[in-house]
């Protein structure tokens, strides 16, 4: 049996047995409204809505990459404490969490 008591130790198996890059997403900040959340990290259109509405609600999002610049892409679209990035201008009031692994399970960097 293997335990995995954080979201941390989700991403990091996940990323290492199916040697993917990762990227680990939860909305940061107390904003409720799933419109801002959206435009902070605009990718979460692509998707089912209802990622975004249980992303705002305390859940979290793990995403698998075969490739570091795919996972680097939505890294960058993501506005997070360090505010506007090179790929996303927004400057709301959303903040979005986000924190890169590597296809070895290690985190890597975070926009906080």
């Amino acid at each position: 049996m293997k335990t995995f008591s954080t979201h941390y130790d989700c991403i990091e198996e996940l990323c290492r047995v199916h040697g993917k890059h990762g990227l680990l997403v939860s909305v940061a900040g107390d904003t409720d409204d799933w419109q801002e959340v959206e435009k902070a990290a605009p990718y979460l259109l692509d998707n089912d809505r209802d990622l975004s509405i249980k992303l705002l609600h305390g859940g979290f999002l793990i995403l698998l990459f075969d490739t570091p610049e795919e996972r680097d892409r939505h890294y960058f679209l993501t506005v997070g404490d360090d505010g506007p990035t090179k790929l996303n201008p927004y400057s709301g009031p959303a903040t979005v969490f986000a924190c890169t692994f590597g296809p070895d399970g290690r985190g890597i960097t975070e926009n906080t």
